[in-house]
Order: C-alpha cells, then structure tokens, then sequence
C-alpha cells in the first residue's frame, strides 16, 4: 500500500515522465530510457534504504549504455539498468556543488515544487549530459581522455579496447 510520502514520489516521477517524454524517454517503472540504435540513455529513481515512515529520500542515478559492448544475445539496450552502464554517474556530480544530491520527503514536503525543482534539473542537466556520450564515438573519446564515470580505471581501459575493435577504429 503506497504511503503519502510514496505518492508525493509518484508525483515526482509523473511530472518528470511529462517532461522527459518531449525529449523522447519512455518511462519503465521508475526508469526512464531513451534507446537509438547504438546506445541507450536511463534515469532511475533510486530510493534510500534508510527511508522510514516519516522520510522518504531518493536520488537520480544516470547512465549511458553501448551497444556495440552489449553481449550480441545477452542484455538489450531496451532491458538495460543503470547499473548496467558503461557510463555511470549521480545526479548530484552534475549539479554546482557536485555532491551526491539526495531530496527528502516529508509531510509538509511541497509535492508541486519539489516536483517541479526534480523534473526541471532532469531535463536542463541529466538529459544534455546523458545524449552527449549516449554515441559510441563520443563515449570513446571520453574514456580516451581517461574519464570513465562509474568504471574503474581497468573497466575504462578494457572497454575503450573493445569499443576500439567494434568501431573499427582500433590501431594496433
């Protein structure tokens, strides 16, 4: 049974579905991913484990996965998590103080604003963010640069050389 504190969630997450539907996200339970023929970008909503009946705290946690790195009969880009990104990053990073972002609720939490704040920082932030890497070639060149968000230095390197190979781009 949903709480009032999970409705103001389901507010959160509709008016976000709104908003990120005119940049083309569909919206999978609390995933949104925009799939192109070679990569897929996914927001989810992630809510703390620590939530109690008086506090709900959620995060956004943004991923880009690449296709030309998917498994050609495991996952598809359509069934990808976050966390099956080969970018992978928290809202918070992105935001001017770069610090993981969690927003609470509670009963006297302003379903409309906070709505408002969390679909307006998806869309101005999260979605510029995930369709610049969501093409391979822009992903390698990232990674080149020695960024990889959310992989470790070996997940990076190891990728980078696969991509390399997928693309057609690998100089040996």
């Amino acid at each position: 049974m949903a709480t009032s504190l999970d409705l103001i969630l389901n507010e959160v997450i509709a008016k976000t579905a709104a908003r990120l539907s005119a940049d083309g996200f569909k919206k999978s339970g609390n995933t949104f991913r925009r799939v192109f023929d070679s990569g897929a970008a996914l927001i989810e909503f992630q809510k703390s484990r620590g939530n109690t009946g008086d506090t709900l705290s959620f995060t956004i946690n943004l991923a880009v996965v690449c296709g030309p790195l998917l498994e050609p009969d495991g996952l598809t880009l359509q069934k990808a998590r976050a966390i099956d990104g080969h970018l992978r990053q928290r809202i918070g990073v992105l935001l001017p103080d770069r610090q993981d972002k969690w927003w609470e609720i509670d009963a006297a939490t302003d379903a409309n604003a906070l709505a408002t704040e969390v679909a307006n920082t998806i869309g101005d932030i999260a979605v510029p963010y995930l369709l610049r890497y969501v093409d391979p070639h822009d992903l390698m060149v990232l990674w080149e640069t020695g960024q990889a968000p959310g992989l470790t230095e070996g997940a990076r390197v190891r990728d980078l050389r696969m991509l390399k190979i997928a693309l057609g781009t690998d100089r040996k």
